[in-house]
């Protein structure tokens, strides 16, 4: 089941990486008509917020419980709009007699704190419109994943369990650190072949043709240094053929870019990433190259209110109080691996990792899941929220 990621907006053209998402049209009623029969199935559509919209769905045969689902990151150059994907939720789940609820946000983009806002709010307005669910499930997808952490550590009086699918979870600061350090090293190994560098992109730079495609014509020309950066502790590229490897670089790469152009309100135009004190590092790079990387890569003072305006929207705490499964590609092109294990330690910090249950699927891509992956996913969530039966990773 597909959802629109950054890979999606940035590779599309020199990737082909999105797939389309085929769905049957759904008719929304009124919402004066929404507290009708309970003999058939309602949807409510709507807006709120300055420029959001939502969908409210309860299915004819309605159990009590209630999914409420944050999308993925949308680009800017999109129109806001409700995810694509929310019908196929709507499909898979309502046959069980769950009802879902889902919205855009305000506005595209790197936009957690909207997007928790929006999201927290639509349970009210399931409440309002078809009553108080008896259960009240959360569910998220790569940027919506980390809107749903955040909203599970700051409300678990209100949610059951939570769903974080292809999820940052190591944060804004994690993320984009990750997408940074891709930057700096491919400067060292491809000096001259990209505008800017990690902390500045010139105004005007499309990211396609000023970014991707240079990054890709560098690579493919010379392959040797890509295999060199991904050597490198402060790269976790996760790849099994060089395919693989070209796609993680570049959507890395874009992410940078993108950051840079979306974060300037956030952090009010001060940079965020810091490589001042880093020491790159590899067991098995050449001691020489690695010297050689350390001496001579780009170094980045960070700004300290641009640092806490990252973490404060949002880098995960780990106090998790409820049951929460998170599903994973083995090898994510966007968001690797090293997510997966930051939320780890950060629940076993807090002491509560006997309520995390971390599930890998063995595929390649971002968010790249079968209907029966979430299906299985979120029945065995229930099962523990509901009746105590841990599922296993």
């Amino acid at each position: 089941m597909p959802v629109r990621t950054f890979a999606c907006s940035v590779l599309l053209l020199l990737l082909a990486a999105c797939g389309e998402i085929s769905m049957s049209p759904i008719v929304p009623t009124a919402p004066s008509a929404a507290k009708g029969s309970s003999n058939t199935a309602q949807i409510v559509d709507g807006s709120f917020g300055p420029g959001a919209l939502y969908r409210l769905f309860r299915p004819a045969n309605w159990n009590g419980r209630l999914v409420i689902y944050a999308h993925g990151y949308t680009s800017l150059d999109q129109p806001v709009a409700l995810p694509a994907e929310g019908a196929l939720f709507i499909a898979a789940l309502g046959a069980q007699g769950i009802a879902v609820a889902y919205s855009s946000f305000s506005e595209n983009g790197w936009v957690v704190k909207d997007g928790a806002q929006r999201t927290h709010q639509l349970l009210g307005l399931f409440a309002s419109n078809f009553g108080q669910p008896a259960k009240v499930y959360l569910g998220g997808a790569s940027m919506g994943g980390l809107i749903a952490i955040k909203l599970t550590e700051k409300y678990p009086q209100t949610y059951s369990g939570t769903l974080a699918a292809c999820a940052v979870s190591s944060g804004l600061t994690g993320q984009f650190a990750y997408n940074a350090n891709t930057r700096v090293l491919f400067d060292f190994f491809y000096p001259g072949v990209l505008p800017g560098n990690a902390a500045y992109l010139p105004p005007g730079t499309d990211i396609t043709t000023g970014i991707v495609g240079p990054a890709l014509a560098a690579i493919t020309t010379n392959p040797l240094p890509a295999f060199a950066m991904a050597q490198i502790d402060q790269t976790p590229f996760q790849w099994a053929n060089p395919s693989e490897l070209v796609e993680s670089i570049l959507n890395s790469l874009g992410g940078n870019a993108q950051s840079l152009v979306e974060l300037r309100s956030l952090t009010n135009d001060k940079p965020f990433f810091d490589n001042q004190s880093t020491i790159y590092s590899s067991a098995s790079l050449p001691p020489a190259l690695l010297l050689g990387i350390n001496a001579s890569v780009g170094r980045f003072a960070s700004f300290p209110s641009a640092v806490n305006a990252l973490t404060r929207d949002y880098t995960p705490s780990g106090d998790l109080r409820i049951p929460m499964l998170m599903l994973s590609n083995v090898r994510d092109a966007v968001v690797p691996g090293f997510n997966r294990a930051s939320y780890l330690a950060a629940v076993t910090a807090a002491g509560n990792q006997n309520l995390l249950v971390q599930r890998t699927v063995p595929t390649f891509g971002h968010c790249v899941f079968s209907n029966a992956d979430f299906l299985t996913a979120f029945n065995d969530l229930v099962a523990w929220a509901e009746y105590g039966i841990k599922p296993a990773p």
